[in-house]
């Protein structure tokens, strides 16, 4: 058995997916990690952590492979082409580094299938209505933000995010036959999310 678990939490752009990780973190007096992940990986590569912060899992694949070869030709390395799948797994790299060295929680970044061989591991996504995703666009953005626009980015975001999961897993992002556990914020807010997921948590991993 692992000696560490971790909580994957898969999540729709603007469900409070991130929210809720916090919670459970807090809870279970653990670290999560989304972002500074990717900073692992670039300290480990030699690569700008600028690079891999937008290398991230809201770019499409064509997307990650332009900005690698504008980055290589503004440093004078075309020669060198490190492919899409590269940079995948220098992140994978980091998400395994950290699983083995403590408990945690993952936001996104397809950790639920990096770590799909532990046997400490919990899956979940969080969505929420339509509606209350523009509404959290439009209460968090500048000025010109209107529900038209927020539904426009919130469909971009989550075409993108599917995009690149299902690119590099093989399987179907948001799929619920593909998860242990989907919340609804909206009916049940992020407090009992956090509730329902530490509590399956505990019982499942052993904590």
């Amino acid at each position: 058995m692992d000696k560490h678990y971790c909580i994957c939490i898969g999540r729709k752009f603007c469900s409070g997916g991130r929210n809720v990780a916090a919670l459970v973190a807090e809870r279970l007096g653990i670290k999560m990690y989304d972002r500074d992940l990717l900073k692992k990986a670039a300290q480990n590569t030699g690569f700008s952590e600028k690079f891999f912060d937008e290398a991230d899992e809201e770019k499409t694949r064509k997307g990650l492979r332009s900005l690698f070869m504008n980055h290589l030709n503004s440093n004078g390395l075309s020669n060198n082409y490190l492919s899409n799948e590269s940079i995948f797994n220098m992140q994978s790299d980091a998400i395994r580094h950290i699983h083995e060295q403590e408990d945690c929680v993952f936001i996104g970044r397809c950790s639920d299938y990096v770590l799909r061989d532990s046997d400490r591991l919990l899956n979940v996504f969080i969505a929420a209505t339509t509606d209350d995703r523009v509404a959290r666009v439009c209460r968090h953005a500048d000025e010109g933000m209107t529900p038209s626009k927020a539904l426009s980015l919130i469909e971009d975001i989550d075409r993108k995010r599917a995009s690149y999961y299902n690119y590099f897993t093989g399987r179907t992002w948001g799929d619920p036959a593909g998860y242990d556990l989907c919340l609804n914020s909206t009916v049940l807010g992020y407090e009992k999310c956090a509730d329902i997921i530490v509590e399956l948590a505990k019982e499942r991993l052993g904590i």
